[in-house]
């Protein structure tokens, strides 16, 4: 049942117009709400206008929206801006999306920490703690996290953290207004930084290094073998229920087997450092550990997504 809180929420800004920013306004305006998105760059408004307009011509493919596709458009609102804490007064919930620095969060949350009370300000940083972001904050009662997941419009689950002071209120509308949106959100219970996704993927990530350095296993075979089982099982199955399945008993052997064998780096592999100073940082730049160099880059995200979606379907028919 949806409360009357809810109700009252109308308009959503966001700030940022990168790929997490698209994903996040396309969510709130598929749901019927309005929303503001701001930038700097007009070029990265336009894409992003550009690319909410090829998304939702992907969900109406696959059924996943009924309502007319323009109708949905007009409900989002782009204005660049290098002062967005003067658009804001109005708004109801204010999501940041910005690059991953600490000195720009928290210059611009100090900014917003002058709006009116009664909104609520998030932000949607993958890696730093809420006490950080807010940290130059008066009113961290309604500052509280939102992490999404690339691609934002598609995957269900949003990270809900927080801090310290942030209210119980502000906890619940936002864990509300995630599912009224058809998000499918999940309360991170105690700060740490990563949350809880972030580090899971950090914990293999680091293994992954190993293995790659190792000669354990190609790129091409690791990612093989990924998809056609333990990704293959997640789509359905959690960590939890799967060990449950495999039996607890067999779960622990094998832990004590495995564990003193692992990686225990504290950095990330040097075959990792050395393409990213040599300039491959993967779609962005046309090569990673494959090439996406002649347009492939960009045929590579819409097969993904088309995969993504039809997943989406199923997830949604079965949940």
């Amino acid at each position: 049942m949806v409360s009357q809180q809810i109700k009252q929420i109308k308009r959503v800004a966001v700030i940022g117009a990168g790929v997490m920013g698209e994903g996040i306004a396309q969510g709130f305006a598929q749901a019927g709400l309005q929303v503001d998105v701001y930038d700097i760059s007009e070029e990265a408004l336009v894409r992003c206008e550009n690319g909410i307009a090829r998304n939702l011509e992907q969900f109406k493919k696959h059924q996943l929206i009924t309502e007319n596709r323009e109708y949905i458009l007009q409900r989002i609102s782009y204005t660049a801006t290098t002062d967005v804490a003067e658009y804001l007064s109005s708004t109801d919930v204010v999501i940041e999306v910005l690059p991953e620095l600490i000195e720009l969060k928290q210059s611009l949350f100090e900014r917003l920490d002058k709006l009116p009370e009664n909104i609520i300000l998030a932000t949607n940083t993958s890696s730093m703690t809420v006490s950080e972001v807010g940290a130059k904050m008066a009113t961290q009662h309604r500052l509280i996290g939102l992490h999404y997941f690339n691609p934002a419009h598609i995957i269900p689950a949003v990270e809900v953290h927080k801090c310290a002071q942030t209210s119980q209120q502000t906890i619940d509308l936002t864990l509300e207004l995630m599912k009224s949106i058809g998000k499918q959100p999940v309360l991170v219970r105690k700060e740490i930084p990563g949350f809880i996704i972030n580090r899971l993927t950090g914990a293999m990530e680091r293994e992954i290094d190993y293995l790659l350095e190792q000669g354990v296993v190609s790129p091409e075979d690791l990612d093989t073998a990924v998809k056609a089982s333990y990704g293959f099982r997640l789509a359905c199955l959690g960590p939890m229920e799967a060990e449950d399945m495999i039996g607890l008993d067999t779960a622990a052997r094998a832990s004590a087997n495995i564990f003193p064998t692992l990686s225990k780096a504290d950095l990330p592999s040097q075959q990792l450092i050395d393409k990213v100073e040599r300039g491959e940082l993967g779609l962005k730049s046309g090569e990673g550990w494959y090439q996406y160099h002649d347009g492939r880059g960009d045929k590579k995200v819409a097969i993904n997504n088309e995969r993504l979606l039809r997943q989406l379907k199923l997830f949604i028919a079965n949940n």
